[in-house]
């Protein structure tokens, strides 16, 4: 049944239970009382109607609201005061508007009718309300379906109550009395199954306790009052006998249920405590286990340990050892100073072999050296293992001030506690970890994005002159940078640079040489003034951890020659026939010694082309890139290599060596960038190549 078809079905029934309790009043109020059988079985059934309707009614009421066991208790005692009020008072308030109120009672008129239907509808609503409470007082926490037992007994009421009605003849009394007294032996059986005690708190056990005997002494109170010669006696049985019968038995049967509940509280309460740290102890590793899914800070996490730690051991104080880098400090400490702790930590560790600890050890200070420098007394100590990743990374520390000892069920408490403790704080490691590789693969792909942006879309196209040009990125990337400058239709300038670090610092400072090298080679030609300009400019940028290697050339095609710079880096190639010349200029990094040294010691080559003449550019991500023995690829390898392949075009011999290093390196992961950069000459010229090599000077 859905949400709205149950809804519309209680407003049904609280209807129906309006529309008999109005036909119930009209009846009583125009139909003279008789004792005619037609007369009480309208009457009766009237009642019934309203009664049963009423009572299904309360059921959804207070099955919706959801009260606790306590808080129906509480209902049941105030309204029993109410009933108490009504049932004792009520002859003394009838006679304040009627001189002869028992006459008033036998022979009703208006208004004494009006004044009778007033307090018999505020009886009759109570006792129900106190009944369908008792009914889920008995259902409470019950493991079987025990309902056919209670609705066996009420059916047991109502047959007693109209049996009162219908067989009240001298010889046939004992059958409403048999079925009265059924009823009370179902009352009894029903009383003794009390499920819902033994998992109140002790102190609401010893609350109910209480309750108990007030609330069981007004009950039986009450069925007194009612079974007797008073004047509810009275205005009950001139409104309808069963009716009073039955209320009377509700009363009994409260009085029973609450005399049997005081005895079973009294009987539970020795074993309350017990059951107090159990249940403690499963809602506190029933809420650790949720925390375990979820995102939680280290410290948060740390402080809700000792928190727990403190309620399941009944501890006064608590805290974590916690070891970084071999560096054993406190957190989350409760109930204790960082002082205190700090010299509780180091007699610990002394004490125990921490490293292989895997359960909760006792530890008593009775040889505590420090005990005097304590601002607080500690007795005794349970320490357990905290573990992430399989090895103990912390100790978790619960602490007695007096002489108390920590009981196995408290180390069994623990233990267990520490197994969840271990992998929530495992799973908060994790998820640091995840955060910050999560954040360093965001920086990675910024500097690949700027990295990919700095660097060439395409090389350029000159007569003459095969470029090829390759780069390969490192998964972490590294600040590697070529560009070519198109100076005029004969002069082209080029540079290859790498920058210290990696990341996306690598990255930011790579994209600040672009756009040095880009300005400078505009305004100026020669690559060692270029270099120059561009170490005053990084001087001033850069850290003292910091700096770029780089080399410069100038392809100058009128006079079909090359002038190079280099500033720390790898040395230019130049194969000439079956030879690989290092062209390697003196010259110190970017970034590293102030302009004035930088200067002096910068040397710059004049190189005179020879057809077919190769030029090669790289970084050292070529020659330090590693294979599973981790042996680099080298300088020679990479040399001979060249050489093989030097009668081939710039993009054959870019291919092969990028194979080469690929097939080296296929078993070791990629460290560095790679970058390599290929110029061949295919102009003829009228000089002496060998003799304009040998005869070129260093420019200073």
């Amino acid at each position: 049944m859905s949400g709205n078809d149950r809804n519309i079905f209680e407003l049904i029934q609280f209807k129906l239970f309006l529309v008999f309790a109005s036909g119930l009043i009209i009846f009583k109020f125009f139909f003279i009382s008789s004792d005619s059988i037609l007369f009480k079985a309208v009457n009766d059934l009237l009642i019934l109607l309203t009664v049963s309707f009423l009572f299904i009614s309360l059921i959804t009421y207070i099955r919706n609201k959801k009260s606790s066991s306590l808080s129906l208790i509480m209902n049941i005692g105030i309204l029993n005061a109410f009933l108490f009020f009504l049932i004792t008072f009520s002859g003394w308030i009838i006679s304040l508007f009627f001189e002869n109120a028992y006459d008033k009672i036998n022979n009703p008129g208006l208004a004494s009718t009006i004044i009778s239907l007033i307090c018999v509808s505020l009886i009759v609503v109570f006792s129900i309300y106190i009944f369908v409470a008792l009914r889920h007082l008995f259902l409470l926490r019950q493991s079987g379906n025990l309902l056919i037992y209670f609705n066996t007994m009420l059916v047991f009421f109502v047959i007693a109550a109209v049996a009162s009605n219908y067989f009240n003849s001298r010889g046939l009394l004992f059958i409403s009395d048999a079925f009265f007294i059924v009823s009370i032996l179902l009352m009894l059986i029903n009383s003794l199954r009390i499920s819902w005690i033994a998992f109140l708190t002790k102190k609401e056990k010893v609350t109910l306790l209480f309750l108990s005997v007030v609330i069981s002494v007004l009950f039986i109170v009450n069925a007194g009052n009612t079974g007797n010669n008073s004047s509810i006696s009275h205005i009950l049985l001139s409104f309808s006998k069963p009716l009073n019968i039955f209320i009377t038995l509700i009363l009994i049967y409260g009085a029973i249920y609450f005399g049997m509940l005081f005895f079973t509280t009294l009987f539970h309460i020795p074993t309350a405590e017990a059951f107090d740290r159990k249940a403690e102890e499963v809602s506190s590793l029933q809420y650790f286990s949720k925390l375990i899914t979820q995102v939680l800070d280290f410290d948060d996490l740390a402080e809700t340990v000792t928190d727990i730690t403190a309620r399941l051991s009944g501890a006064n104080a608590a805290w974590i050892i916690w070891n970084e880098n071999d560096q054993f400090n406190s957190i989350a400490n409760k109930n204790i100073g960082f002082v205190d702790s700090t010299l509780l930590n180091k007699y610990v560790i002394d004490k125990i072999d921490w490293q292989n600890l895997n359960e909760t050890v006792f530890i008593k200070l009775n040889d505590f050296e420090d005990n005097a420098k304590l601002t607080q007394q500690i007795k005794t100590m349970a320490v357990s293992p905290l573990k992430a990743h399989g090895k103990v990374k912390g100790l978790m520390i619960a602490a007695h001030k007096d002489e108390r000892k920590f009981t196995e069920e408290a180390k069994n408490a623990i233990d267990t506690f520490s197994d969840y403790a271990s992998v929530a704080i495992e799973n908060s490691t994790l998820l640091e970890e995840s955060i910050e590789k999560e954040r360093l693969e965001k920086e990675l792909d910024v500097a690949r994005e700027i990295q990919r942006k700095i660097l060439p879309a395409e090389n350029p196209n000159y007569e003459g002159l095969e470029i090829s040009s390759v780069f390969i990125p490192a998964f972490e990337v590294g600040g590697d940078y070529y560009d070519f400058f198109e100076i005029s239709d004969s002069k082209l300038g080029f540079v290859i640079a790498d920058v210290s670090g990696k990341g996306i610092s690598a990255a930011l400072i790579m994209a600040e040489v672009k756009g040095i090298f880009e300005s400078l080679s505009k305004t100026i030609e020669r690559p060692r003034e270029i270099l120059i300009k561009a170490n005053e400019i990084l001087n001033k940028t850069l850290d003292e951890r910091t700096f770029v290697s780089a080399v410069y050339g100038l392809i100058n095609f009128d006079k079909m020659e090359l002038i190079i710079s280099r500033a720390g880096h790898c040395p230019a190639l130049l194969l000439r026939g079956e030879s690989a010349i290092n062209v390697q200029p003196v010259g110190l990094g970017l970034g590293l010694s102030n302009t004035i040294y930088f200067k002096e010691t910068l040397e710059e080559t004049k190189i005179k082309l020879q057809e077919n003449d190769t030029i090669v550019l790289y970084t050292d991500g070529i020659t330090e890139a590693k294979n599973s023995k981790l042996e680099d690829f080298g300088a020679r390898y990479f040399t001979e290599i060249l050489i093989g392949n030097s009668d081939k075009t710039a993009d054959e011999i870019s291919n092969k060596v990028i194979k080469e290093v690929t097939v080296f390196s296929k078993d070791h992961s990629q460290y560095d960038d790679i970058t390599l950069v290929i110029f061949k000459w295919k102009y003829k010229n009228n000089f002496d190549g060998e003799k304009a090599w040998q005869n070129s000077v260093h420019q200073l």
